[in-house]
């Protein structure tokens, strides 16, 4: 555990000790200062508690009041001349184990002088003391912990980040090439019903075809107006992933309520059918449950984000996740109070760090090739993306044979197949082209945003750690014989 020993005997200054152990905890954190009273449990042998904690500390700090060396049990001999005293015991243990002592002096405390102590701790007349005085408490407080955070950390780890899912791998590409030849060799060589030869009814491949290219639009379409609106789109992310999960949910709830509504309405009336009316009620409905399942999901690692803190981002961090983690940390601020503690400035400290290094992920995601980003990021799609088009090649493939079996194979024909293949090709490559561009927008409009938000709060974070801690700028008196040389 190391941390702080507070070595006292008991007496009218006891209070004034308890103030300094709870001022010390408060800073350096629960556990990492050891006071006997507040600190034993009950049930523990404080002789081995208590040389257990001094050999673990790493500072001793030796509290002398007035009369410290000089205080008599009821026999009249002096208690440091016993070996079992135990502020005796102490101070030899920290000295033998090669620990930081300092003494603390209270008011009208003095360092005693060496013939005046035993000579297994007459090594502390030539430490350098700190005094603790009631007019300059804040003071003397702030500069004792300046000292001793040279050796004292405060006790925390951070949490990891979740497990992220594993992406799939080389066999994706290799099991969608696969496919895409089986379509390419397998559509062509389906039987096909001749009756449409010779009248203006297309070969139901065609139709297929067409129906698939013009589909392929969709998409296309989407992306392009998203980014007709990027900068609307892009203000309302930003505010409804500054705030936490519970809120979004109360805010956006209307939207999906009124997602079922129309659905349902839709299938109650029976207008497209009381098969279709059936099947999108039963989609509304899983729907409507994954959303309810993912939103416990995300309200219980919403309340553990904010129970424990700080959290490490994951490697590949998302825009909700990145800016989340920023306004957590703005909103932390907002309840702390100053001067901030030394476990609270590490822990924000090490936050803001772990964002700097997030951004510079995202930043050199935002300058990947084309290729990289979407195996890195959209497998799947690039996957789907590929059987698409090889389907509708197929199709217009089996298409150009059916009008060849049939005679009816022209050469305006086969190149106005060819032409729609390369239109639905094309439609896909701007649609993944479109994306692509975006999303690098988006990313580098990110970066931008939260180096901004990030260098507001290193400003937040150094103003609420002042006053500054400094070293005492002059030492506490001394004996003459370690006085400083003129």
């Amino acid at each position: 555990m190391g941390g702080v020993f507070i070595n006292y005997r008991r007496g009218d200054h006891s209070a004034t000790v308890e103030d300094l152990y709870a001022e010390l905890e408060r800073y350096f954190g629960s556990g990492q200062v050891f006071l006997d009273r507040p600190s034993l449990l009950p049930g523990q042998r404080f002789s081995d508690a208590l040389r257990a904690r001094v050999d673990d500390c790493e500072v001793l700090l030796a509290v002398l009041h007035p009369g410290w060396a000089e205080v008599r049990d009821a026999s009249g001999a002096r208690r440091l001349d016993h070996e079992e005293d135990w502020v005796r015991q102490e101070i030899e243990q920290a000295f033998a184990g090669g620990k930081v002592v300092i003494p603390v002096l209270l008011d009208g405390a003095v360092v005693p002088r060496p013939e005046e102590l035993p000579a297994s701790i007459r090594e502390i007349v030539a430490v350098n003391g700190q005094p603790l005085r009631r007019a300059h408490r804040d003071g003397d407080v702030a500069e004792l912990i300046a000292v001793l955070e040279r050796d004292v950390r405060a006790d925390w780890e951070p949490v990891p980040a979740p497990e992220e899912r594993a992406r799939p791998g080389r066999w994706l590409g290799v099991l969608t090439a696969v496919l895409a030849c089986a379509v390419l060799a397998g559509v062509p060589a389906l039987p096909q019903d001749d009756s449409w030869a010779g009248t203006d009814v297309l070969p139901y491949t065609l139709s297929l075809a067409l129906m698939s290219t013009l589909l392929l639009c969709a998409p296309l379409i989407a992306v392009a107006a998203v980014r007709l609106v990027r900068r609307s789109v892009d203000d309302l992310e930003r505010d409804l992933h500054a705030v936490r999960h519970q809120t979004y949910i109360r805010q956006t709830w209307p939207i999906g309520v009124g997602f079922v509504l129309v659905g349902g309405s839709v299938g109650l009336s029976g207008g497209p059918g009381p098969v279709v009316a059936f099947a999108l009620l039963l989609v509304l409905s899983v729907a409507v449950a994954r959303a309810a399942r993912t939103h416990l999901r995300l309200k219980k690692r919403d309340a553990d984000l904010w129970a424990r803190w700080p959290h490490r981002l994951p490697a590949r961090v998302t825009r909700v996740v990145l800016r989340r983690a920023a306004a957590r940390l703005h909103l932390r601020l907002d309840r702390m109070t100053a001067p901030l503690s030394l476990e609270q400035r590490e822990k924000a400290a090490w936050e803001l760090d772990d964002i700097t290094g997030a951004l510079g992920r995202v930043a050199r995601e935002a300058q990947r090739p084309r290729r990289a980003w979407l195996s890195q990021d959209h497998p799947l799609m690039l996957a789907g993306y590929v059987l698409w088009l090889a389907l509708t090649a197929a199709l217009f493939l089996a298409s150009g044979l059916a009008y060849a079996t049939e005679g009816e194979g022209t050469v305006r024909r086969y190149v106005a197949l060819g032409v729609m293949v390369l239109i639905g090709a094309a439609t896909a490559l701007g649609t993944l082209e479109t994306a692509y561009r975006y999303q690098r927008r988006q990313r580098r409009e990110l970066v931008r945003q939260i180096s901004g938000f990030r260098d507001g709060l290193v400003l937040r974070v150094a103003e609420m750690s002042r006053p500054a801690r400094t070293k005492p700028t002059a030492p506490a008196p001394r004996p003459e014989e370690f006085a400083e040389p003129d």
